[in-house]
């Protein structure tokens, strides 16, 4: 067992040998954050990573670092103002800012380090706008979406400054999100306005697809944990004559092909995409990939279900297909923004904030959620947890006032919450499936001493 003396000579020595070999195409700031004495049980190290938003005016955000085996803050690092986005590749975290320019450190190093801060180009050729979403493949860098100008940013993770614009093929594709990770070497960008998925290589940063159809207004990715698929969230559209509900198409990464769904099952459309919800105002939001049972959960926005889509033994080879589908649209008791599963595949946890009609067409961010929480809007205070193997709810957990984001431990020990209201992260003992403690989000002032006002903490990503 590491003494808590020698852990903290390690983290010092690892802020030590980040600050020597950082390049010139960086600002490098120190700072120092008291640490409270860990306690608890000893394990593996890991953190849960909360990221707020400060609503003071031109304040920076923070992320909060709570050390998961030992239920204790570790760390408190400041990110550049108005953060959209929490990203992570091996060993870092990358903040997305909401002024063109990303914070990132050793992200189990929160203390006693030095954080970068890189700034994005925002003059021609290529300018990097409206950062949104960002993500990892094998190389390990991080590429980020950039909604405002139509293309994405490669941010290199050994040099932490931009090494490369990708322009998209044509204008006016925002793109919103991106899905890859470590297994695979591309990256596959969700384009909501021409309802495509652009496909890069990330050997080369080339263009290798430029569009795969998917379903319309897609606002969501993730990569299944093999590489082997890629899931796509579409919200489709109710206003539309005749209503488009949301959806998910499901794409072969070896083929760079959608997958067609199962003919005739439930949900199955003639596109090839899978129906999710029970309405054409189920406004899907999120997903999440559970390596275990290879299934991928829905988080629907605009009523109170979450749809489980059946991914394991996909064969397009096989005599008859093995072919994705929906297994069920799970009622919950409230509207779901977020969701998880445990790395085992025994259950789901489901954050229902809420939101009266859902987030509309744009990702979960700063701009969309926080002027939500501002209305008093996503004001959810339950989780719901999900028998995974009877594909229902088995109960419910009172969290913090707007529940908007979750994430589980990865030896599923526990569940965070985040409640964006309430100002606060519940922690979960999935032992138990109750809250076991909670801690408050940073102060907007870190000078202040008495009644102070919290940031509002938005997004949470368990880290490694």
């Amino acid at each position: 067992m590491i003494s808590n003396h020698k852990r903290l000579g390690l983290l010092f020595a690892a802020a030590v040998t980040v600050v020597v070999a950082a390049g010139c195409n960086e600002t490098l700031r120190q700072f120092i954050v008291p640490v409270p004495k860990p306690t608890g049980d000893p394990g593996a190290l890991s953190h849960a990573v909360i990221l707020s938003t400060n609503p003071a005016p031109s304040s920076d955000g923070s992320t909060l670092h709570i050390d998961v085996s030992g239920d204790t803050v570790v760390g408190v690092v400041p990110t550049g103002p108005n953060p959209v986005f929490l990203g992570k590749t091996p060993g870092r975290v990358f903040v997305i800012n909401g002024d063109d320019t990303i914070t990132s450190y050793i992200a189990l190093s929160p203390t006693g380090s030095a954080f970068s801060t890189i700034t994005l180009p925002t003059g021609p050729p290529n300018p990097a706008t409206t950062p949104v979403f960002g993500g990892t493949t094998s190389t390990g860098n991080f590429y980020v979406t950039n909604r405002g100008s139509d293309n994405t940013s490669v941010v290199s993770s050994a040099a932490l400054a931009q090494t490369e614009s990708i322009p998209l093929p044509a204008t006016s594709h925002q793109p919103v999100a991106i899905a890859g990770n470590v297994a695979n070497s591309k990256m596959y960008i969700v384009n909501n306005a021409t309802n495509d998925v652009t496909v890069v290589s990330t050997t080369d940063n080339t263009i290798i697809k430029q569009s795969i159809p998917v379903g319309l207004h897609p606002i969501w990715g993730v990569m299944a944990t093999n590489g082997v698929q890629v899931f796509i969230v579409n919200q489709g559209d109710p206003g539309a004559t005749p209503p488009v509900p949301g959806s998910v198409s499901v794409i072969d990464t070896t083929l760079d092909i959608v997958i067609p769904c199962t003919p005739g099952s439930s949900g199955c459309t003639m596109t090839g995409a899978i129906t999710v919800g029970t309405t054409a105002t189920s406004s899907p939001n999120f997903a999440f990939y559970d390596s275990e049972r290879q299934r991928l959960f829905v988080s629907n926005s605009g009523e109170n279900t979450v749809s489980v889509i059946k991914a394991d033994g996909i064969d397009l080879g096989a005599v008859p297909q093995v072919l994705p589908g929906l297994l069920k649209n799970i009622t919950v008791s409230g509207a779901p923004l977020s969701v998880t599963a445990l790395a085992d595949g025994s259950r789901a946890y489901a954050a229902l904030a809420n939101c009266a009609v859902g987030l509309g067409i744009m990702p979960v961010n700063h701009t969309t959620l926080v002027g939500k929480l501002a209305a008093g809007d996503c004001a959810g205070s339950q989780v719901s947890v999900i028998d995974t193997n009877a594909l229902l709810e088995t109960k419910t957990i009172p969290v913090g006032k707007g529940a908007v984001s979750i994430d589980a431990a990865a030896d599923g020990s526990r569940v965070y919450v985040v409640g964006a209201q309430a100002g606060n992260v519940s922690i979960i003992r999935t032992s138990t499936d109750s809250v076991n403690t909670t801690f408050a989000a940073p102060q907007r002032d870190l000078s202040c001493t008495s009644s102070c006002p919290l940031q509002t903490p938005f997004m949470v990503r368990v880290f490694p």
